[in-house]
Order: structure tokens, then sequence, then C-alpha cells
């Protein structure tokens, strides 16, 4: 599915690096860098088990599940490159493009939180088991207004509330440390319901029946803007199938590594104009039930949220934006 000049890219990126194997008199991989990439690209793009990939290449399973591990260790540790928190320039042409969509300044990005489906876990399985009734690992991702990744965080089991996988999070540990070096100009993220009310999260109002017409028209703003991140996990799921399902018992860590790989390659499609639209898969996001967020804010933090709130409603309504 991938444009030949974007594969050639990841091969050569990756024949250059120390993680290709050679054999043990020093020559050339076994397999060899190009073949690897092809493996685990249809991988990823399918959701074939190890043994039939390994036939699909015409190499042993074990093979197959190496060259796996291998190239999901490589671009999550170059991740760095290609999922970049926004600064300067970059993070006002963000805030930019996020306003012309439905007029709400200063949105730095759009943060969500979506169920990766997994085989389920020998141990501790329940804790893995969603209100969807199957077991899942949780991404979640901050995403900008061109759908690219900004931020991801993986590995919570999918019992855990959305808004206890952003507490449990670098972002947030970083946000509530120093949230102006992370949020310049008093931007902001803007969340579902299902987060708390920060200074840095700007959720929608809680419709209580007596909402007022321009507090409803605010909620549609915001619910218009935010759908970029559902969007964005449409097209990994669409593009990257292997994220809808992984259908084999495997480490939980490789689990983790597979889903970062792929938001990499998906920021990596993004730079070389090479991603696909997902009609097919998208709206299995768009559908997604919202839940209220959890009451595990703290006071402060909750008056503040909702005071950083008010005041960007108060500044759309004098600009009759709402």
């Amino acid at each position: 599915r991938l444009k030949r000049s974007t594969v050639n890219l990841l091969i050569d990126k990756y024949a250059s690096s120390s993680y290709v194997p050679t054999s043990n008199r020093g020559g050339r991989s076994k397999i060899g860098a190009k073949k690897e990439i092809l493996v685990f690209l249809w991988y990823v793009g399918n959701t074939v088990t190890f043994r039939q990939l390994g036939n699909l290449f015409g190499v042993s399973k074990s093979a197959a599940w190496y060259v796996v591990q291998r190239v999901s260790s490589w671009l999550v540790d170059n991740s760095s490159q290609y999922i970049k928190w926004p600064t300067g320039q970059e993070a006002s042409e963000i805030m930019a493009a996020f306003e012309i969509l439905r007029g709400i300044p200063g949105v730095l990005g759009v943060i969500d939180g979506s169920h990766i489906k997994i085989k389920a876990p020998k141990v501790n399985q329940v804790a893995y088991f969603n209100r969807k009734k199957y077991c899942s690992l949780v991404l979640q991702a901050v995403v900008g207004a061109d759908k690219r990744f900004l931020d991801v965080y993986c590995g919570e089991p999918g019992s855990l509330h959305d808004s206890r996988v952003l507490r449990r999070s670098e972002l947030f540990a970083k946000a509530e440390s120093d949230q102006s070096s992370l949020f310049p100009n008093n931007s902001f993220l803007l969340g579902d319901s299902a987060y708390p009310h920060l200074p840095w999260i700007i959720t929608p109002f809680k419709d209580n029946g007596q909402l007022t017409q321009e507090q409803i028209n605010f909620n549609k703003a915001h619910s218009s803007t935010r759908i970029v991140v559902e969007n964005a996990f449409g097209k990994l799921k669409g593009e990257f199938r292997r994220c809808l399902h992984f259908s084999e018992a495997t480490s939980l860590n490789l689990y983790v590594n597979i889903i970062v790989a792929c938001c990499v390659l998906h920021n990596i499609c993004i730079n070389e104009g090479d991603l696909q639209a997902a009609e097919e898969v998208w709206d299995l996001q768009v559908t997604e039930e919202t839940e209220d967020a959890e009451d595990i804010s703290q006071n402060t933090q909750q008056s503040s949220g909702n005071q950083r709130r008010q005041e960007l409603f108060n500044s759309m309504l004098e600009r009759g934006i709402v």
C-alpha cells in the first residue's frame, strides 16, 4: 500500500542501522534489510499469523517473529525523529491550522484514546478486559491538525479509563510540572468528556439539558475540531490493519512496540505524502461511546480547568464564533 519511494526510504535507513543482523563472518544479513522491511510491512498491513508470514516470504515462523521484533524496535528507538512535540513556529502553525477548522484559538492538539484488540494474556487477564467485552491495550495520542501524531503513550490495560491512562503518562507529568514550556502562549489540548478539566485540556460543557445555545455551539465547534484525532486513529488502523487485532499471543512489550512502530510509520507516510484514505475503518472510532471523566482530579485542578474553558468560551462569544 505504501509508495515505492517510501518503502525504499525505509529500506535505506534500516540498512544503515545496527539492527540488521550479520552472519558470523561479519557479512551481510542472512535475510537482508530489504526483505526484513518487506516482511514487517506485510505483517503490520495485514492480519496474517507469523507462520503464514514466514510461508509468504520463505522463512521460518521464528525468523518472521524475530524480523518483526527487530524492525519494530528500530522504529520505536528512532520514534523521537518522527513523533515530536511542536515548539516555536511549528506550534504557531498548528494553532493557526486548528483555528481555521472551527474558529477555536489556541489549540495545540487533540487528545484521545483508542483500544487495540489483543489476544487475552495468560496473566492478569481481567485488567485487559475493556467495557466493550474484549482484551485490549490503550493507545493514547495527541494529534495535530494534519492528523500527525505529536505524542503517543501505549501499553496500559484496556480496563483503565482514559483519565487514568492520562495520569500515568509522561505527558501528564511534564504538563503538570512545566505547563508553560509545553503549552506556549496559553495553548491547550482539546479532549472529550472522558478527560478531567485541566488548564491545559479543554473539555466540552456537560450537557445537563440546560445548556445555552452559545454553549451548545461551543460544544459543536469543539467536537468538529476534535474529530481529527478520530480520523487519525481510523487512518492508522486502515493503513496498518494489525492495529485492528493481534490474533496471536506474544509479549506485551512486543504488542506495544508494534503499535508505536505503526504510529511512527503513520507520520513517515504523512511526511512522504503517502497516507491512503481509510474510510472503511475510521467510523470504528467516530461511533465509539464517550465515557464521563472519573472523579479523580483535585478540586483546584477542576476549578482552574473550568476557569480556562470559561475564558475561552467568553473570548469566542465576544468574537461572535459561538
